[in-house]
């Protein structure tokens, strides 16, 4: 599989490819005018981006992908990349383990 390096290097059809054949879905998030879809691919996590499509109703088109970087230890003042997803996360669920 390949590296999160590697795989920001591809061009967007076969970023594509590889998230469809590859990703797991792990959740959806709202950010008007699109809705975000996080994915785990291999050991890196890539956000897609869909807008409404004008050429099939009720349907999205995909817009943009993106890998995460995973915050590094060094302080920094940007927000960490998997903040918006926070309030999505039910940690009841591992009491139940």
């Amino acid at each position: 599989m390949l590296t999160q390096c590697e795989y920001n290097q591809l061009p967007l059809p076969a970023k594509t490819d590889l998230l469809w054949r590859h990703g797991q879905h792990l959740m959806d998030r709202q950010s008007p005018p699109f809705k975000v879809s996080l994915y785990l691919v291999s050991d890196f996590f890539v956000e897609a981006y869909f807008s409404e499509s004008n050429y099939y109703e009720g349907n999205h088109e995909l817009l943009h992908l993106f890998s995460l970087q995973l915050k590094s230890r060094h302080k920094s003042k940007n927000l960490d990349p998997f903040e918006p997803y926070l309030d999505q996360i039910d940690l009841r669920l591992l009491e139940q383990v």
